[in-house]
């Protein structure tokens, strides 16, 4: 378990986890960590199998503590058929059925994968009430130390409360090798924390909600740590690798610690999950979510910039005049590392904004706006700003690569 003793109501902070190993060649170390467990049962696609997966079987099954495999098709997405798939196979331990014996599920989940594999075996885990863990394969979001699963449902994205992992093992020498897109999606997943954390603030000085400093400063050094990382991201270099990786576990607790995604996720999430629900309500593969996330961060940059130099609230301009320096760093940073866009016709941009107010129950400056009147001027306008100072390319996901 990790703990965190705090200044704010709750006093205390923490989660299950109990191993979080972080290094070159972590994966060997899978049996020796999961020691305490006799019947795991792993979970792959057919890419990250062949990367992590074949490997941590071998060991599991040499160690005498593998039940069964199962192996998705390649880029298997988060959503309910995937779910249903994985909580069917879950007791798959031997050969025949006797109907009238109970099933032997297994003890542990192992996901072998990263933000897709993560959240399907997240939820299943916590539907039959065992244990999970994850070996990661690429530095690509911020959900590893999660307690909250975005899932596909239907054609809707629904993010449900699920179980934390009990172990994380994130083997560097594979997140380097990992398709630079989903290394990509990681600094589009992280750099978002700037504009969740000043939107909670925000709530918590409207609304009175509940707002922890210790947790907010904790999500806020990992996001720092994350962008100064992504210099080194193109060239693979394994110390920007695993700063990356540590950044986003990092930012992965602060979820964890708080119950909820509020301090890894505002309005820069609420556009980019539902730009991906619209790909989904189109019979479409949604685009990579930290890609997607990254667009949202631009986009709720400038709506902040605007509402700046507009308003005249006193509760609100110095909070945002607080993350503006970050804010241009995050532009510095762009105009070097380049995330691609997936969203360029103004059409579906702006409603993204505008649906993106009531993808969740959440205070952000999309309600903030909305209350004064604002919110389809602001939408209509910042596109133009957007795509000028941030869109140096467009981008289309295609699943070729592990996830």
């Amino acid at each position: 378990m990790i703990e965190m003793d705090c200044t704010c109501v709750q006093k205390r902070h923490s989660i299950p986890t109990e191993t979080i190993e972080v290094s070159d060649r972590a994966i060997e170390k899978v049996a020796d960590i999961l020691k305490d467990y006799r019947r795991i049962f792993l979970v792959a696609d057919e890419n990250t199998y062949a990367v992590a997966g074949a490997r941590a079987e071998e060991l599991l099954k040499n160690a005498g503590r593998l039940s069964h495999t199962l192996v998705l098709p390649a880029g298997a997405l988060p959503n309910a058929e995937n779910v249903g798939k994985v909580l069917i196979e879950a007791g798959r331990d031997r050969a025949a059925y006797d109907i009238n014996a109970w099933s032997l599920n297994p003890d542990y989940i192992l996901a072998v994968g990263s933000g897709s594999l993560n959240d399907t075996c997240r939820m299943v885990s916590y539907r039959l009430g065992i244990p999970y863990g994850v070996v990661g394969t690429a530095p690509s979001m911020d959900g590893y130390a999660s307690v909250v699963a975005p899932l596909l449902n239907g054609r809707k994205k629904i993010v449900y409360n699920c179980s934390i992992a009990r172990h994380i093992i994130i083997d560097l020498s594979v997140n380097a090798k990992a398709p630079y897109p989903l290394l990509l999606a990681g600094v589009g997943d992280v750099i978002g924390k700037y504009v969740a954390i000043l939107d909670w603030e925000i709530s918590r000085d409207l609304n009175g909600e509940y707002y922890c400093e210790n947790i907010a400063n904790m999500v806020l050094r990992a996001t720092a740590q994350c962008v100064e990382a992504s210099k080194g991201l193109k060239e693979r270099d394994l110390a920007a690798i695993r700063a990356t990786s540590e950044g986003l576990l990092l930012s992965g607790e602060g979820i964890a610690f708080c119950g909820s995604s509020r301090p890894a996720s505002g309005t820069e999430h609420m556009i980019g999950q539902t730009w991906e629900v619209m790909d989904v309500e189109e019979g479409k593969i949604p685009n990579l979510h930290g890609i997607e996330v990254g667009e949202g961060t631009f986009t709720a940059i400038e709506l902040f910039r605007r509402l700046y130099r507009e308003t005249d609230d006193a509760a609100v301009k110095p909070l945002i005049e607080k993350y503006l320096p970050a804010f241009d760093r995050l532009e510095e940073m762009q105009k070097t590392l380049k995330l691609p866009f997936t969203v360029t016709e103004k059409e579906r941009f702006t409603q993204g904004i505008l649906r993106g107010r009531t993808f969740r129950d959440r205070y952000t400056i999309l309600q903030y706006l909305y209350d004064h009147g604002k919110l389809e001027e602001y939408a209509d306008q910042v596109y133009d700003t957007v795509m000028r100072k941030y869109c140096f390319g467009t981008f289309k996901a295609q699943f070729p690569a592990w996830r």
